[in-house]
């Protein structure tokens, strides 16, 4: 009798063994699986600038965004964004609420100190769009003559005094305002990087043109990440998939529905 009850206790405990080693070996193939599934980005943005990272019928987009979304897709992620004020967008990534931002960020040597960035998806220089029929070939030829453009604080505006002094600058409080003031011919020409003026003029059909000299040097822009293991290997996805769209024509042809040029030709000057 005794022999009996061990037998079925023996008999019992090995199937109880199979029940939770087989279970385990279940969840983790399900875990395994939901996580491959799942791989994420987290992205912040303020989603407030026209053409990188904005709002359209309700819809988060941009050059940005597109080129950011392209990149996680041809490594296997995909992309969640976190609309947020400019000013918190760094702030997100030190909390590690986020992995990056989409926002036109500059890799400028203050920040490099601070964090790492991906390879360039695009490269800005400070630039004056002036009306078609205009004589303006040259900056130096707007000397006396005034240049509409936004935002107190923009980069533009001193970087346009330090290499011109002599261009007026009129100062905007929304772009709307600043585009209507060269529209109605307030001003002679309106101040942003290349890419802002190519765009506006492509979205609008303005009958502008954007004079070749730039007034600064090239500023790359490029996907900044927390400099710790986490941020190391969010970059190295990011510039795994930035090389894939590069090769594939996708970065250019997203560029291209923006800006209306070649993106791989700006990005490759030195």
């Amino acid at each position: 009798m005794k022999k009996h009850h061990y037998t079925l206790w023996v008999i019992s405990l090995v199937i109880i063994v199979a029940i939770v080693v087989g279970g385990a070996l279940l969840f983790k193939k399900s875990t395994t699986k939901t996580d491959s599934n799942n791989k994420t980005i987290k992205i912040a943005t303020a989603g407030t600038i026209f053409p990188n990272a904005y709002k359209e019928n309700g819809k988060l987009t941009g050059y940005d965004v597109e080129i950011a979304q392209a990149a996680a897709k041809a490594e296997g992620y995909k992309v969640k964004f976190t609309t947020t004020d400019f000013d918190g967008v760094f702030g997100q990534v030190d909390a590690g609420r986020v992995d990056t931002i989409a926002n036109d960020i500059g890799a400028t040597p203050e920040r490099r100190k601070k964090y790492i960035f991906s390879d360039k998806y695009n490269k800005e220089t400070t630039n004056i769009a002036v009306k078609n029929g205009t004589h303006y070939q040259q900056i130096k030829e707007l000397e006396g003559k005034t240049v509409a453009t936004s935002g107190a604080g923009n980069n533009f505006i001193e970087t346009l005094k330090e290499y011109d002094p002599q261009v007026k600058i009129k100062v905007y409080e929304t772009r709307d305002q600043a585009v209507q003031a060269l529209i109605t011919d307030r001003v002679d020409g309106l101040l942003y990087s290349r890419g802002t003026l190519s765009a506006l003029i492509k979205q609008q059909d303005l009958k502008w043109r954007v004079i070749d000299e730039d007034a600064s040097s090239p500023q790359a822009i490029a996907y900044p990440f927390k400099d710790d293991e986490a941020g190391h290997k969010s970059r190295a996805v990011f510039n795994k998939g930035l090389k894939k769209i590069k090769a594939d024509g996708t970065l250019n042809k997203i560029s291209d529905k923006y800006f209306g040029y070649d993106m791989t030709q700006v990005i490759s000057k030195k």
